[in-house]
């Protein structure tokens, strides 16, 4: 079996970083398993691994080379509806949901000529901080709060906030910035909103996680042909 045949379905978004060094990986406290590392293996050493579990479930955290490309939507339906009916279900609880539109309180201003008065207007741009090109798709979150807003294909993002919106009413806003949490660790940047008419244009430079870009999930194993029935 060629090791490009195996596959990550639905990878998990759990910080590697975070997890217990074991002897073959890693152990994840939110699922109570280790996370065997494959990145330090090579193509054999994987095979005898998985040859050794006799069919049982395997985590693991792999370079996107070591793993099959992405299969088609009709089969990867077929391959995830299979392996609910082997009990196994998709990791998704960790997956970053994008932010709510702003309530309606929290942008009262809609005359133009009262906006500069009346609200807060927060912009700027995230960059990578390992190459320092924009960063598309980051979430903004505005305190604890599920409201903010996604930065476009240059990296850039604005907010416009009612000054008298309750969650900036202690005149410190804090944005949080998620990225895909394959690439990039969440960042917290507080902005004062007293201290100028308006603030500053944000700079914000996110930081890679370990082992950027690889992929990490339960390890999906082709199955065998079917022979085909006999006249």
């Amino acid at each position: 079996m060629a090791l490009s045949r195996i596959s990550i379905p639905q990878p998990c978004a759990q910080p590697w970083a975070a997890m217990t060094p074991t002897t073959d990986g890693r152990h994840c406290a939110a699922c109570a398993t280790e996370v065997v590392d494959f990145t330090r293996m090579s193509d054999a050493e994987i095979l005898a691994y998985l040859a050794r579990q006799g069919g049982r479930s395997v985590c693991a955290l792999a370079n996107p080379t070591q793993l099959a490309p992405a299969p088609t939507t009709r089969w990867r339906r077929w391959a995830l509806a299979g392996l609910a009916l082997l009990g196994w279900h998709p990791m998704t609880s960790c997956a970053t949901k994008p932010p709510q539109e702003l309530p309606t309180q929290a942008t009262a201003a809609s005359d133009p000529a009262a906006a500069q008065s009346q609200q807060i207007i927060i912009r700027g741009q995230v960059l990578d901080g390992a190459n320092s090109t924009p960063v598309v798709g980051v979430n903004i979150f505005i305190n604890d709060t599920q409201f903010g807003t996604t930065t476009n294909e240059k990296g850039q993002f604005e907010l416009a906030l009612a000054r008298d919106w309750a969650p900036i009413a202690t005149g410190t806003v804090a944005l949080r910035f998620e990225g895909n949490p394959f690439d990039f660790v969440k960042q917290t940047v507080s902005v004062n909103i007293r201290a100028t008419p308006q603030p500053e244009p944000l700079v914000v430079r996110m930081e890679s996680v370990p082992n950027r870009g690889n992929v990490m999930g339960k390890i999906r194993m082709p199955e065998p042909p079917v022979k085909p029935p006999q006249n």
